[in-house]
């Protein structure tokens, strides 16, 4: 549901520590984006599942149940358009092409730098 109060879309903030993804959302929100939270893999699918198409997500990768990348894997089979970032603190972490790699801790300007550069791989 874009619009001129959201005007890059939806974005869908994974992580299972609500202090970071809330953090996370207020970037996201001051960028333009409409964002929507999830605590979990599982819970962010269920979004998708009741419709959500975002345009953006980033996802925390070590969380309880499914990882961020597993995470990214479906989100992406579904709308292969949405660009997702990885918050991960190891940087080994394997990822599918496409997706983008943000190492903990960040700084607010890194995740705003890291947002701008994956949307603009659309």
């Amino acid at each position: 549901m874009a619009s001129n109060t959201f005007p890059r879309g939806p974005a869908l903030v994974v992580d299972d520590d609500p202090g970071v993804r809330m953090c996370t959302a207020d970037v996201l929100a001051d960028m333009g984006y409409e964002v929507v939270e999830a605590g979990s893999a599982e819970e962010a699918l269920r979004a998708v599942d009741g419709g959500l198409v975002p345009v953006l997500m980033v996802t925390d990768q070590l969380m309880p149940g499914m990882s961020g990348a597993a995470l990214a894997r479906e989100v992406v089979s579904r709308h292969p358009r949405t660009r997702v970032i990885v918050v991960s603190g190891y940087t080994d972490v394997e990822l599918d092409p496409g997706l983008v790699l943000l190492g903990k801790p960040f700084r607010l300007k890194e995740l705003r730098d890291c947002v701008e550069a994956a949307t603009a791989q659309a």
